[in-house]
């Protein structure tokens, strides 16, 4: 929600501005919606993915514009470990592979959807080792468990930091000299993006302290 109302504050400083407020009114939707559609369109596929005793198969039931990408499976052999991570714009569901690729899956939050997204998240980790157990015996059967998220991670700890230092001196800047060439809608939309990923740092943080250590 703050991502959207600093992305429309921003429009609403860059579109030029007209004494009519009918047709600043006409431009602001316009930009909006067709900016918004053609994201969508050209950024976002449908796929249908189908967890069985072989693996994770990927089937793709509408693809992205130009792709030529097929269906897949994934053998369980090859799964190392799943993360689920929270963006503004996309939750992602990601399996890292054991040859140190990954699997990535991500869902629009922006609006609801109605599909079996969040299910997937939360059945994913009984059922995953349920079926590679039925391909492996116990004895040899390594459990895929939860993996570290990239928010956790030392880099981006030290990406947020730099980003932070960053804000500070361009907010200051802006409340010293007004006539400052970054906008408020600019600072809205960083300000709202450290705040957001602030939060997940933190959570995550406090999830791996209270994990028991291996």
């Amino acid at each position: 929600m703050t991502l959207l109302i600093s992305s429309l504050l921003l429009l609403v400083e860059i579109l030029p501005h007209s004494d009519n407020q009918i047709i600043f009114a006409t431009l602001f939707i316009v930009a909006f919606i067709c900016s918004f559609y053609l994201a969508t369109l050209l950024g976002m596929g449908k796929i249908k993915v189908h967890l069985n005793e072989k693996g994770i198969a990927h089937i793709w039931q509408r693809k992205f514009i130009f792709s030529r990408g097929k269906n897949f499976l994934i053998p369980w052999e090859m799964v190392d470990n799943y993360v689920f991570e929270e963006d503004r714009t996309f939750d992602s569901f990601i399996v890292n592979l054991t040859n140190k690729t990954r699997y990535k899956i991500s869902q629009l939050n922006i609006f609801p959807i109605k599909d079996d997204f969040k299910k997937l998240i939360k059945n994913f980790p009984k059922m995953s080792n349920e079926l590679k157990q039925r391909q492996t015996s116990s004895q040899e059967m390594t459990l895929i468990k939860e993996g570290e998220s990239f928010y956790a991670s030392k880099s981006f700890r030290w990406f947020f930091y730099f980003m932070a230092f960053g804000f500070l001196i361009l907010f200051i800047s802006k409340i010293i000299n007004s006539e400052f060439k970054t906008t408020w809608g600019a600072l809205g939309v960083l300000g709202s993006a450290l705040v957001f990923y602030g939060l997940r740092m933190k959570r995550h943080r406090n999830k791996n302290d209270k994990s028991p250590s291996t």
